[in-house]
C-alpha cells in the first residue's frame, strides 16, 4: 500500500511537474511571440514617426519655394510687367529671390511658348526653348495647378541635376502671360532624408503623386519609381497622420511600412522597414529561448531570468527610442531655425536680406504713418562694380561687398536698418528721420565709403557708391512706393556722375 501511495505521489508529482514544465513552456512560447510582436510594433512606430518628420520637412521646404515663386508672380502682376528679355528689373527680381532661397540652383521666366526670357544666372537670359519640359507643359495645359513639382531633370543651361518646380504667370484679369520656374538642387532635397541618419535598415522615399521618385535613402536604387499599388495607397490617404501597413510598399519581402501623403502638394513619403532587420535581435535570441524551454527542471528559473531580461531590454529599447525621437525632433527644430536664419540673412555680408528688410520696413512704415513720424529710405549701389569684378576677379568683388556692408557701422544708429537687397544694391531705412537729417546721414555715408579700403591679394581697392533718397509722404501706403522713388533717385545719381546722393525731391523738381 505504501508502495502504491509512493507511486501515486510520484505520479502526481510527475504530472504536476510535467504540468508546470508545460505551463512554463507555454509561457515561454507566449513571451517569445510577444517579443516578436513588440519588435514589429517598434518598427511600425519608427516608420510612422520617420514618415511624419520627413513629410513636415518636405512640406516646409516646398512652402518656402512656393512663396518664392508666388512672390515673383505677385510683383510682376502688381507692376504689370510682361515677360521680356531686356527687362533689367525682372532680372534683378529673380536675382534677389534666388539669393534668399539657398535651395535653388536657378530661377527663370518663360513666355507663353516656353522660351526663356529671364534668368537669375545671367542677363540677358539665353533664349532656351524648354517647352518640351514636363514642368512647362503641365502649366501650359492646366491653369489650376498652382505650384507644380516636376520630374527630376538635368538642367540644359548648366548641366546639373535638379527637381524643377513651376507656377503660371497671369495678369489681374487671369490672362496667361508666362511661367516662372525654379530648379531645386537634388542634393538639398536628398538632405531631407540624409540628416540626421535614420535607424539602420530603414528605407525612405519621397515620391510625386504619380509615383516618380524625388529623393531616396540609402540610395536612388533603394526606391525606384513607386509601383501602382503604392500610388493607390497614396490616393486613398486622407488622414493628417502617417498610415501604417503590415506589408512593405517598396521592398518585396516581409516587413512593415508607413505612408504619409501631403495635403498641400502632389507628393507622398514612404518609410519601409524589412522584417529581416526588425527581427534580427529577436532571431538572435531565439536559440536561447529554445535552450530555456529544453532545460526542464531549470525552466522556472530560466523563465524568471528571461522575464527580467526582457523587461529590462524592452524598457531600454523604449527609452532609446524615446531618446532617438527627442534627438530627431531637436535636429528638426535646429534645422528649421537655421533655415529661418538663412532665409533672413545675406550669406556674404551677414546683413539682413531683402526679405527681412521688407518685413521690418513695412512694420516701421506702418508705425510712422500711424503716429505721423518722419521716415526716410536710401538705396545704395556700388559704382563701377562690374569693372572691379572684371579687373580683379569675383573674389575681389565679394571682398568689396563685405567692406561695403561693414563701412556704415559708425554712421548708422542701432535703430536704423541696413540690408543687402541683392547684387551690389543695399538699402538703409531711417526711422524718426526727416529729409534734412537723411541728407546729413547720406553725406556721412558717402565719406565712409570713400575712406574705406579693401585689401585683397596684396592690393588696396577703393570704391564709391551712389545713393538715392526718398522720404515718407502722406500718399505712401506701402514700402514699395518708397523703394520705387529711391530707386529713381539712385538712377539720377548714376546719370549725374556717381559718388553722390540724389533726393527724390530734387528728382521730382527737375522733372
Amino acid at each position: 500500500m505504501a508502495v502504491g501511495l509512493l507511486r501515486s505521489n510520484t505520479v502526481r508529482w510527475l504530472l504536476g511537474g510535467a504540468a508546470l514544465l508545460l505551463l512554463a513552456d507555454l509561457l515561454l512560447v507566449s513571451v517569445v511571440l510577444s517579443d516578436r510582436e513588440q519588435a514589429l510594433n517598434r518598427g511600425r512606430e519608427t516608420a510612422r514617426t520617420s514618415a511624419s518628420i520627413i513629410l513636415r520637412r518636405a512640406e516646409g521646404l516646398f512652402d518656402s519655394l512656393d512663396r518664392t515663386l508666388s512672390g515673383v508672380a505677385e510683383v510682376m502682376t502688381a507692376r504689370d510687367l510682361p515677360p521680356a528679355r531686356d527687362n533689367l528689373y525682372i532680372h534683378r527680381l529673380l536675382v534677389r529671390r534666388h539669393a534668399i532661397t539657398p535651395a535653388l540652383n536657378w530661377l527663370l521666366i518663360t513666355d507663353t511658348d516656353g522660351l526663356t526670357v529671364a534668368s537669375s544666372r545671367s542677363f540677358p537670359a539665353p533664349p532656351l526653348q524648354i517647352s518640351d519640359r514636363e514642368y512647362i507643359r503641365a502649366q501650359r495645359e492646366d491653369w489650376s495647378l498652382g505650384m507644380y513639382i516636376g520630374l527630376p531633370v538635368v538642367s540644359r543651361g548648366i548641366g546639373t541635376p535638379v527637381v524643377p518646380i513651376s507656377r503660371r504667370l497671369e495678369t489681374d484679369g487671369g490672362r496667361f502671360i508666362g511661367i516662372v520656374a525654379a530648379g531645386l538642387r537634388s542634393e538639398f532635397l536628398q538632405s531631407l532624408v540624409d540628416d540626421p541618419g535614420p535607424p539602420e535598415g530603414l528605407v525612405i522615399g519621397i515620391f510625386r503623386s504619380d509615383g516618380h521618385a524625388l529623393a531616396c535613402l540609402p540610395s536612388r536604387s533603394a526606391c525606384p519609381d513607386a509601383p501602382l499599388g503604392v500610388i493607390d495607397h497614396a490616393d486613398d490617404e486622407q488622414a493628417d497622420s502617417a498610415r501604417v501597413l503590415n506589408t512593405r510598399l517598396i521592398g518585396s519581402d516581409a516587413g512593415v511600412s508607413a505612408l504619409h501623403a501631403s495635403q498641400r502638394y502632389e507628393f507622398f513619403v514612404v518609410t519601409d522597414y524589412p522584417a529581416e532587420v526588425l527581427l534580427a535581435a529577436w532571431r538572435h535570441n531565439l536559440p536561447a529561448f529554445l535552450a530555456l524551454g529544453l532545460g526542464g527542471n531549470l525552466a522556472l528559473i530560466a523563465i524568471g531570468l528571461y522575464a527580467w531580461r526582457q523587461v529590462t531590454h524592452r524598457q531600454r529599447a523604449m527609452a532609446e527610442l524615446a531618446h532617438s525621437n527627442l534627438v530627431l525632433e531637436d535636429r528638426v527644430r535646429e534645422r528649421t531655425e537655421a533655415l529661418a536664419r538663412m532665409a533672413n540673412t545675406d550669406v556674404l555680408t551677414g546683413l539682413p536680406n531683402r526679405r527681412l528688410f521688407m518685413s521690418e520696413g513695412t512694420r516701421l512704415l506702418a508705425l510712422a504713418r500711424r503716429h505721423h513720424h518722419p521716415l526716410s529710405l536710401m538705396i545704395l549701389d556700388a559704382d563701377h562694380f562690374k569693372l572691379i569684378n572684371d579687373r580683379h576677379g569675383h573674389a575681389a568683388g565679394d571682398a568689396v561687398l563685405r567692406t561695403l556692408g561693414a563701412a556704415p557701422s559708425d554712421v548708422l544708429r542701432s535703430s536704423d536698418i541696413f540690408a543687402r537687397l541683392g547684387g551690389e544694391e543695399f538699402a538703409v531705412l531711417l526711422p524718426e528721420t526727416g529729409h534734412e537729417g537723411a541728407l546729413e546721414v547720406g553725406e556721412r555715408l558717402l565719406d565712409a565709403f570713400r575712406n574705406s579700403v579693401t585689401e585683397h591679394a596684396g592690393e588696396h581697392l577703393h570704391f564709391t557708391v551712389s545713393i538715392g533718397l526718398a522720404e515718407l509722404v502722406p500718399g505712401d501706403t506701402d514700402l514699395e512706393a518708397l523703394l520705387h522713388r529711391a530707386d529713381t533717385a539712385l538712377y539720377r545719381a548714376k546719370q549725374e556722375g556717381r559718388d553722390r546722393l540724389v533726393s527724390d525731391r530734387l528728382t521730382n523738381s527737375s522733372e
